[in-house]
């Protein structure tokens, strides 16, 4: 726990510092595709097509981000949440090496080029690629560096957020589920507060939205508006999920229709989100920040909690409202469903805050309740409605918390989150990035549990007669030959069919560095002071999977039976390994889709 710890707090750092390397990238490029080109434009006389780079910029970017992702890393596509998920869910926390660094140009140039998609997805791939590289490099055990992933998220999202505890909230919910035991969690919050700590003395203090008003919750007798809230977002949340991918669907089969390669896909959908930005402009002028859906700014939330949005009248402050809900909707998923490289974090919360503004101007001008709280609606809303599509509420109702420092809004919150939480998941079982995974044919953690808990150590095993082994006799030196020639770095050792020990390099090493002179094997296993770990064949691979990882081992002797004399030596009859269970993990995995693809034909 101590290295666990000491890594955590560089994990931290670094996700402290990508964040701020992510967001400053982020306003270099926007400056490139933005402020330059309408400045120059500006001071040529050419201020009439001072709009063009909103059409136009979206369309580069996705050219420069549909390379990247197809032709460089594949990995950086998309949210980049779901991918940590299937690394942690199904690779032990591995991750290619070149993730976070090609992450951060992928990601900066779609939402830098005025792409609606978030930073904090990006920034979440960005913190866990670190953390996978540096603790692959120092061979960490898989639990370990599961744990370190998680922490990586944990300091991004934390850093980008200024909320600590909020961030390993949202790591702990995402990826590794509710049950994470207190040790597992100290390191993530570790992560999480040094990831703060760097983001605050790089990016300042402010948190992630500006302008709050005093929200402090006082009155009971909003209880049912914020009931009501609840259930609108939880509906809202399940069908823009649903609508989401609905419409990514609706872009693959056009793209595969009309050929267009998948190098320029982000082209196709910068190309209409450039023309969402491009209308704005005209309509807006020089006030275009206000009413965007890029996904660089929050201006427009911001807006929303000062209260600055709220001076014209009730029909045109909902008409302006509701538009902006249906464009950061249309934009997000022009943006990330044609192979952008953003989060759906930040757009969710956008329509979250939308969301409750909305029906704050409708409660107020249909019932006509004086004094509605508008900014605390819209708050809740995005709280309530990520909640729903993330299926976290616990990181919703802490998070928010953090963000406006205000923790007696708790109550309402913990009403409108759990609310829109079980609604969400009566309508949509899945959330939005476990969706994506299920859709790409990824069986998560739960399903890979259920595969394995079916699948007896005894199918599984590499049996004795197809081992190498070694007797009470063998010297080091043939152990050390064994291990250059066959590549394992351990062997049970074997007399009259009876398992007496294991023999690692580990061992070897250590002997031949103490005393050089006549070892053999039985030399060995006499100082050796730890127990001898088995499995039995009977026991389930979802047993030795939990064995290897506490007692952090990749092979285990698959013995007859326990023992039942203290100096009784067990029957070996196999050797189980991390890539036994693999192999019949993706041999199950393959019988279950062929099964399916069987009953889908025959159902014709």
């Amino acid at each position: 726990m101590v290295k666990l710890n000491v890594l955590a707090i560089l994990v931290g750092i670094v996700g402290g510092v990508g964040s701020w390397i992510f967001r400053f990238a982020i306003d270099f490029i926007y400056e490139c595709f933005f402020i330059i080109p309408m400045e120059f434009f500006n001071n040529i006389g050419l201020s009439i097509i001072a709009w063009s780079p909103f059409l136009l910029s979206p369309v580069l970017g996705g050219v420069i981000v549909g390379y990247l992702t197809s032709r460089v890393s594949k990995e950086t596509k998309g949210h980049g949440v779901p991918e940590v998920l299937e690394s942690v869910a199904l690779k032990n926390g591995r991750m290619n090496l070149r993730v976070p660094f090609i992450k951060i140009i992928a990601s900066a140039t779609t939402i830098g080029s005025g792409g609606s998609a978030g930073r904090e997805g990006p920034i979440a791939q960005i913190g866990a690629g670190f953390a996978s590289f540096l603790g692959q490099k120092m061979n960490l055990s898989p639990k370990e560096l599961r744990t370190l992933v998680v922490s990586g998220v944990a300091a991004g999202i934390a850093a980008t957020f200024n909320a600590p505890i909020g961030g390993a909230l949202f790591a702990l919910e995402i990826l590794m589920g509710a049950g994470g035991t207190t040790s597992l969690f100290i390191p993530i919050l570790v992560a999480g507060v040094v990831g703060v700590i760097t983001g605050q003395i790089l990016l300042g203090s402010d948190p992630a939205f500006i302008g709050f008003p005093p929200l402090e919750y006082h009155d009971p007798f909003l209880i049912p508006l914020f009931i009501i809230l609840g259930l609108i977002c939880g509906i809202g949340s399940a069908l823009w999920i649903k609508f989401f991918y609905k419409v990514e669907d609706i872009m693959d089969e056009v793209n595969n229709r009309f050929n267009i390669p998948q190098m320029l896909s982000p082209a196709l959908g910068g190309l209409l989100v450039g023309v969402i930005l491009a209308v704005t402009f005209f309509f807006t002028g020089e006030q275009w920040e206000t009413y965007t859906v890029m996904g660089r700014t929050y201006l427009p939330m911001d807006v929303i909690f000062q209260g600055t949005l709220f001076q014209n009248s009730i029909i045109q402050i909902l008409s302006v409202l509701i538009l902006l809900f249906v464009l950061k909707a249309v934009a997000t998923v022009f943006t990330v469903g044609s192979g952008g490289s953003g989060g759906v974090f930040a757009p969710t919360l956008f329509l979250g805050v939308m969301l409750g503004a909305i029906f704050a101007m409708l409660v107020d001008y249909v019932i006509i309740i004086a004094e509605v709280p508008i900014a605390l609606l819209a708050l809740l809303g995005m709280a309530a409605f990520f909640a729903g599509t993330g299926r976290a509420p616990l990181t919703a109702i802490i998070m928010t918390a953090e963000m406006t420092e205000d923790y007696f809004l708790t109550i309402p919150l913990m009403v409108v989150v759990s609310i829109s939480w079980i609604v969400s998941i009566l309508l949509e079982k899945e959330n939005i990035y476990t969706l994506k995974l299920i859709r790409r044919g990824v069986i998560l953690q739960e399903s890979r549990m259920d595969i394995l808990e079916g699948i007896s150590v005894a199918e599984a095993m590499t049996p004795l007669e197809q081992m190498t082994f070694v007797d009470t006799k063998t010297r080091l030196e043939t152990i050390l030959d064994l291990v250059r020639t066959e590549g394992h770095e351990g062997y049970p050792v074997v007399e009259q069919g009876k398992l007496i020990g294991v023999i690692t390099l580990s061992d070897v090493q250590k002997a031949l560095y103490s005393s050089p002179k006549d070892w053999n094997v039985f030399d060995v296993l006499i100082k050796k002071t730890k127990p001898l770990i088995c499995i039995d064949k009977q026991s389930t691979l979802m047993h030795a999977i939990h064995i290897m990882e506490q007692k952090e081992v990749s092979r285990l002797p698959v013995i007859e039976k326990a023992v039942s004399q203290p100096n009784e030596f067990p029957i070996l009859i196999g050797w189980l390994t991390n890539h036994d269970i693999t192999r019949m993990y993706v041999r199950a995995k393959a019988d279950v889709s062929l099964q399916r693809s069987e009953n889908h034909i025959l159902s014709y």
